[in-house]
């Protein structure tokens, strides 16, 4: 019985730990891009939305006080339904462009 040793600088290993720091940078990049749903719904931090509607955190904050933008708490975590954003900009904004022209 012929045994072989395996280090990390043999091919194979070279090959597998290659293989690893591709897979862990993959992982890397979806955890930051990926969204989870909620019974089928996308939902966004307040920083995502004031990113998206180029609004300061304080007037994030005024429009749910006011009861303008809905929202959700979990945990003590305030989240944006994505198809609530959507709503909101179809029927404040871009209708609005329509009938101006």
């Amino acid at each position: 019985m012929e045994h072989e040793i395996v280090n990390k600088e043999t091919p194979e290993m070279k090959q597998l730990i290659s293989g690893i720091k591709e897979v862990s940078k993959r992982l890397r990049e979806i955890a930051q891009t990926h969204r989870p749903l909620f019974g089928g719904e996308i939902y966004l931090t307040g920083r995502e939305v004031c990113e998206r509607l180029f609004l300061s955190p304080r007037t994030l904050q005024d429009y749910r006080d006011k009861g303008i933008i809905p929202y959700t708490q979990i945990a003590g975590k305030i989240l944006y339904r994505l198809s609530d954003i959507n709503r909101l900009l179809q029927e404040n904004y871009y209708d609005n462009k329509l009938s101006e022209k």
